[in-house]
């Protein structure tokens, strides 16, 4: 799971990096709209792997509390103990 959470970390890293270091080309009047174009979907595509990271992430985060509770709800119900 420890590595779930790095991935995420890393794409917002490369997120970072790429505002710190986006330059756009210039036109007659101002920026190329087809680059901005571009840049945006560049950009776009990495806020989807930083969703699709943290999902990952979430859904194992849930998937962990849910067998822990049913383990623990198990213990409870055959007289070992009882839900934390």
């Amino acid at each position: 799971m420890e590595t779930q959470g790095k991935s995420y970390n890393r794409e917002a890293q490369r997120i970072a990096q790429w505002f710190k270091t986006v330059r756009f080309r210039r036109a007659l009047f101002g920026l190329s709209e087809k680059d901005v174009w571009k840049k945006l979907d560049e950009l776009n595509d990495m806020y989807k792997r930083a969703i699709m990271a943290e999902r990952v992430r979430c859904d194992a985060l849930i998937e962990e509390r849910c067998a822990r509770l049913e383990a623990e709800l198990r213990g409870a119900s055959d007289g070992e103990g009882g839900v934390r």
